[in-house]
């Protein structure tokens, strides 16, 4: 439909450099420019700004997580956990995201308390994502081999 966009935009004004040195950067990585800064924002380390709101609003989030996990458990426990694929799909995406944020928040943060992240771990977000897809060959064979025997 015309107008009507599968996602949301997320938008910025950078200065005329950073605008420069964005657009170079995407040219030479061979990517389409929305391409690049997805991957830039995505798999870049996070800098948090040690003020005492931005820390809070952390630790609010890891409270909020506890609790509804508890919820989940405890609803799983009773037998009483129902869930529509699209919620589950929903839930999933949004906890993926609050965790892998996080973890790259306390990586980030490391060198305040003088430790070094070793080299296999710093790009362990990339190496999730191929994860995901390295198992759809083998999925597409095993459908093929069950519809086989059905037939």
């Amino acid at each position: 439909m015309p107008g009507k966009h599968k996602e949301s935009t997320i938008a910025f004004r950078p200065s005329a450099r950073a605008r420069a040195i964005i657009e170079q950067r995407a040219a030479l990585s061979g990517s389409h420019k929305k391409d690049f800064i997805t991957k830039s924002c995505v798999y870049s380390n996070i800098v948090v700004v040690g003020k005492k709101e931005n820390i809070q609003r952390i630790v609010d989030a890891l409270q909020e997580m506890q609790t509804v996990m508890q919820e989940i458990a405890r609803q799983i426990q009773s037998g009483d956990f129902f869930l529509t694929d699209e919620s589950y799909q929903e839930l999933k995406r949004d906890y993926l995201a609050l965790v892998l944020t996080v973890v790259d928040i306390v990586e980030g943060a490391a060198y305040l308390f003088s430790k070094e992240i070793p080299a296999v771990r710093r790009n362990w977000k990339a190496e999730l994502e191929l994860e995901q897809y390295r198992h759809v060959p083998e999925m597409d064979v095993a459908d093929m081999n069950h519809k086989q025997e059905i037939d």
